[in-house]
């Protein structure tokens, strides 16, 4: 397997991915605890980006809510408090194909082919670790998100695009872009709050249409 520890962390998000997909590909599939392993050197954020792939598909990969959702928690959290990451046996050994890696890595370059236009490194609030922190609640918060089983579109895209947002920010040491990243975790909530809200409104319908309220 090839060794991603020697790629420069001051190479452009895309350029890393491309170069972490090369690295990925001496082998049919691989599993989450391989992937986490083999670019736990190359930090929390460039992980996340990678596991939230599945979700920027118009429709996401069947079954891999659950466990890309979760170990983004996992992750977020582990760093957070400075700590190693546990992988829960059920999650660690999920395989990945070539092909869906492939797939991953496609949709990935093609998001940040519209981001990296406008990201540039500005500011200075992506240095302040307490901020950082923050920003990895935040993405908590929307990966739990996208951990709901709701059959309404965007469910998963929303947070997704959200968390890739914020991971760019502090990837690419760009404040505008951290704030952007905010202002889209606001709309996702939005959206979120939206549902339940006409969710409760079908319910208190029916409801009434039964005579029980």
């Amino acid at each position: 397997m090839g060794d991603t520890s020697e790629i420069n962390s001051n190479l452009k998000t895309s350029i890393r991915l491309q170069k972490i997909n090369e690295s990925l590909k001496e082998k049919n599939s691989i599993t989450l605890s391989d992937i986490v392993t083999l670019l736990s050197s190359e930090g929390s954020y460039i992980l996340i980006i990678i596991l939230i792939a599945p979700f920027l598909f118009p429709v996401s990969f069947p079954g891999s809510s659950t466990p890309f959702g979760f170990l983004i928690i996992l992750i977020s959290i582990a760093t957070i408090f400075d700590r190693n990451l546990y992988l829960p046996k059920k999650i660690a050994s999920i395989e990945v194909s070539k092909e869906t890696l492939n797939s991953f890595f496609g949709i990935l370059e093609k998001f940040l082919g519209y981001l990296e236009r406008i990201v540039k490194p500005r500011g200075k609030l992506t240095s302040n670790k307490l901020l950082s922190k923050f920003n990895l609640i935040i993405i908590i918060i929307l990966a739990g998100l996208l951990l709901l089983p709701l059959p309404v579109p965007l469910t998963d895209f929303i947070p997704a695009l959200a968390i890739l947002i914020l991971s760019i920010s502090n990837l690419e040491e760009d404040t505008y872009v951290m704030i952007l990243g905010y202002l889209a975790t606001i709309g996702a909530l939005l959206y979120f709050y939206s549902i339940g809200a006409v969710g409760i409104e079908i319910i208190k319908i029916v409801l009434n249409k039964l005579n029980i309220i």
